[in-house]
């Protein structure tokens, strides 16, 4: 993801947050989907829109912790979801068809002044 941005001129502070966003994603996969270690990421960017989903075959998802504050500082877990959607927009979490969870996010991307795609805008 960070090499694609890179090559795409996206700036340094959108990259990390999507970079960021994307390991935390990955990370909750690794660690909530009990009874699966499969898991897929897609990425699309249409415009100046990346959109992500990552998709497990897991359990699904607890609606009440969800919705749990913010842990605090110093916890070691439980702070995932809370990143990913300070990070970036649109952030769904949906059951997928075939059990499981399928989680969506978008950032708006910014393009370094000299990147190909800011000279084509």
């Amino acid at each position: 993801m960070r090499s694609a941005l890179n090559a795409l001129g996206v700036v340094e502070d959108i990259r990390y947050d999507v970079e960021l966003a994307l390991t935390e994603a990955c990370a909750n996969v690794v660690q909530h989907a009990a009874f699966s270690d499969e898991y897929e990421v897609s990425i699309s960017i249409e415009g100046a829109t990346c959109s992500i989903d990552v998709v497990d075959s897991g359990h699904g998802y607890d609606e009440a912790s969800l919705q749990a504050s913010m842990p605090h500082p110093s916890a070691e877990e439980g702070r995932g979801l809370h990143l990913i959607r300070m990070l970036t927009e649109n952030v769904q979490l949906g059951h997928h068809p075939k059990q499981g969870t399928i989680m969506h996010f978008e950032k708006k991307l910014e393009w370094e002044p000299n990147s190909l795609i800011s000279q084509l805008s």
